[in-house]
């Protein structure tokens, strides 16, 4: 490509995967709130504020190509999208990728229909777009949702036999990086979606296997979990609410083709986030 991939958001664990995949494809800009110069895949590293057009313009300037992440469950993350496209237009970029939810358009979750919102400019800007709609992480289960685990009980804020298709954030970084450096996927709207439709239960169940832990779900109150971040208790109310009356159930055709495989099971996404982990530990003591 003429320039870099820029990945705004490169801090947070979906930048820092998407910037390992677009390892060896592209140059990479990795874009953060606060400079951080620990990214031994990037070629760049800059920062901006997503409140501060200017400083977003200057960050984006050269870019080839604009991924954009902004912080789930943000009161105003349509404004903070809307700002980063904007500057990414401005600054001349030929590609932006946006970083959106699967399923955006449900009423009852405030923090999707602001993804929706996020979409709509997207859609009328005058660069070439793409959008990927990722369901549950299944990373989630264990960095959030296990993390709370007391005494091997896992507590899940909502229905244990709704169903849900995890997707291993591998698969989807692996799938951003395909649509930021490859040819024909100007104007698509990607859901990305795991292979199997779980339950809670069933996935708990599938972490306890992986980890040799003994782990048990029980639904409990949302009161009193620690949430993914400040200010989104009102949100991550509203999506536990609607997850214990529906879930979240996507396709995972589109990965399937996007990835030329099939996407990791649940199962096995368990078992490479434990070799990944294995592998950094490894690697710090090394050091």
């Amino acid at each position: 490509m003429p320039g870099p991939v820029a990945v705004l958001g490169a801090g947070g664990r979906t930048g820092r995967r998407i910037c390992a995949a677009l390892s060896g494809r592209s140059a990479i800009r990795a874009v953060q709130h606060r400079y951080d110069a620990d990214y031994p895949d990037a070629s760049e590293v800059t920062s901006a504020d997503l409140n501060e057009p200017a400083t977003l313009r200057r960050a984006l300037a050269g870019a080839a190509a604009v991924y954009v992440i902004t912080p789930a469950f943000h009161p105003h993350e349509e404004t903070l999208m809307a700002n980063a496209i904007t500057a990414a237009t401005q600054a001349g970029a030929e590609r932006i990728v946006l970083h959106s939810v699967l399923h955006p358009h449900t009423p009852s979750m405030p923090h999707h229909l602001r993804k929706e919102a996020g979409e709509q400019v997207l859609r009328q800007c005058q660069v070439p777009w793409t959008i990927l709609q990722p369901a549950m992480y299944a990373q989630t289960v264990g960095a959030v949702l296990a993390s709370n685990a007391i005494d091997g009980v896992v507590p899940i804020p909502w229905n244990l036999e709704m169903p849900f298709t995890p997707v291993h954030l591998g698969d989807v970084a692996e799938a951003a990086a395909r649509v930021l450096t490859e040819p024909g996927h100007a104007y698509a709207t990607y859901e990305l979606a795991g292979p199997q439709v779980l339950s809670s239960r069933d996935m708990i169940a599938d972490l306890a296997d992986a980890t040799g832990r003994e782990l048990q779900p029980r639904q409990v109150d949302v009161t009193g979990l620690v949430l993914p971040g400040p200010g989104a208790t009102e949100g991550f109310a509203a999506m536990c609410a609607e997850y214990n009356t529906h879930g979240l159930v996507g396709n995972a055709n589109v990965l399937r083709w996007l990835l030329e495989r099939e996407p990791l099971s649940f199962a096995a996404a368990c078992a490479a986030d434990l070799n990944e982990h294995g592998d950094r530990h490894r690697s710090a003591s090394a050091s």
